[in-house]
This record gives C-alpha cells, structure tokens and sequence, in this order.
C-alpha cells in the first residue's frame, strides 16, 4: 500500500511538473502573439525565459533540446507576425541565441549539481565508515548514510536537514573541526564525543575533506566499543598488578617469618649447646 502511495505521488508529482511547463509555455506564446498583433515588442522575449528555467530545473538533462524547441517556435512566430519590422526580426534573433546560450549554460551547471550529488551519495551508501555531508555556512547535514544513521539511533530522514548540533554538541570542538579543515589539515583524525538519539555518548574519530567550496565530507568510525574494551583491559591489568603486590608482601611477610624462625631455632642451638658445653665441663 505504502508503494502504491508513493507511485501515485510521484505520477502527481510529475503531471504537476508538465502542467505548469505547459503554462508557462502557453502564457508565453499567446503573449507573444498578442503583442506582435499590437505593435508591442518590448516585453514579451522576458516571458520565455521562465518555461527555460523550468525546463532546467525539472528536466535538466533534456533542458537544451526543449529550449531549442521552444525558441524556434518563438523566432517562427515573430518572423511570421513580424517580417513587415526589420528591427523585431533581428530582435528576435538575438534572443533566440540568448535563449539558447540560457538553457545550455544553465543545463550545464543542473547536470554538474546532479553529478555531485550523485557521486557524493554513491560515497554515502557505499562506505563501510559513517559518512554525512555538512553545509558549512548552515551547519546543517545535507546527506548521510544509513551506518552513520543506525549507530546514532536515528532514522536516516531524521537527520537530513538538521543541524550539526543536534548530534555534536561541543560548538567548540566544532569550530575546531571546521577551522582544521579550512587549513587543509584534511588528513588530521579527531575524537568526538556525539549524542545518540536515546542520549547515550558515542566516541567517535572523525576526519573531513571539502568536496567544494561549501560543502564538507565527514567520515566517522565508532570507537566507543574500542574504548570500552581498552577500559576493561586497563582495570585487568591494575587488578593483576594488585594482586601480584598482594601476593609480593605476602611472600616477603613469609620470608621475613621464615627468617625469624630459622634465627630463633638457631639461637635455641646455640644456647643447647653452651649449656651442653658447660655441663660437660664441670663433669671433667
């Protein structure tokens, strides 16, 4: 049911996209017609400027074919409408290269966006590490894996759009984060502590490389069980080494008694055998 939703969703997505194309379009035409009719000739080349736009925006990679569509069929109605005015016509054409240089400069730089995006979000899905993409003037997350998502106990939507703070609280760590990272020190791995949905402290090193101008790739790897186990060996080894200087004045106690013994069983000896001496003697 939840599939049938969105495929209705996206249909109605799509046919609103072609609905308000189809205006401006339209819009554009009939103005054009009616200005021609009326000796106006001033205003109405601005109006094809629109369905070029969003062309581009919502089918940039076919935005250069339909904006020469559009501008053909813009320059045949002002040749037809206008070939009695010299100036309209080579008005017209001017435009229609102005059109042309429009959609192919803008579809360019739609299709480099959608690149981007597309390599950054193959990066996201693809690594073994957490991964999330920040807006440096915003601070906000544009993009982030489902790892990074599930060890902070976070729904991967949860997170899109929302600010760094809401998952690394310390803004001075922050600050220093970005700080290296302006400086090129992108190779530099620092620990910080974030905050799980549920509030527990993860440990986690993280490194960052500015894929632009504007927008900085972060990749995290959990430490948190690291230093867990890092902890538990620490208290081993003090527990052992406790024992061990338990058991070393215990020995040297048994050592001291031990010598204690033997200097009193020979000091017993000694007077047995002083006594024996003088006994003997005064038998003689």
């Amino acid at each position: 049911m939840d599939h049938s939703i969105e495929h209705l969703s996206s249909e109605n997505e799509e046919l609103l996209r072609l609905f308000i194309l189809a205006a401006a379009c339209i819009g554009a035409i009939l103005t054009t017609i009616f200005s021609l009719s009326h000796g106006i000739s001033e205003v109405y080349p601005f109006l094809y400027i629109l369905p070029i736009i969003l062309a581009v925006y919502f089918y940039p990679h076919r935005a250069v074919i339909f904006s020469l569509g559009l501008s053909l069929l813009y320059i045949s109605i002002t040749y037809l409408l206008g070939f009695s005015n010299p100036t309209i016509i080579v008005i017209s054409t001017a435009w229609f290269a102005i059109f042309i240089a429009i959609a192919v400069v803008a579809s360019s730089y739609a299709n480099n966006l959608i690149e981007e995006h597309t390599r950054i979000k193959n990066i996201l899905d693809n690594s073994q590490d957490g991964i999330f993409c920040l807006d440096r003037h915003t601070n906000r997350i544009r993009e982030i894996n489902a790892k990074c998502a599930h060890w902070l106990r976070y729904d991967r939507k949860d997170l899109l759009g929302k600010e760094i703070s809401l998952i690394w609280t310390d803004k001075n760590g922050v600050e220093r984060f970005f700080t290296d990272a302006q400086k090129g020190l992108d190779n530099a791995n620092s620990e910080a502590i974030f905050v799980a949905r549920d509030g527990t402290l993860l440990r986690f090193v993280i490194s960052a490389i500015f894929v632009n101008r504007d927008q900085l790739l972060c990749s995290v790897i959990d430490i948190t069980g690291s230093k867990i186990v890092d902890e538990e060996i620490r208290k081993t080894l003090e527990d052992l080494e406790e024992q061990v200087r338990s058991r070393t004045a215990h020995l040297e106690k048994m050592n001291e008694e031990l010598r204690a013994e033997i200097l009193e069983s020979r000091r017993s000896e000694s007077t047995a055998f002083s006594e024996t001496h003088i006994h003997d003697r005064g038998e003689d």
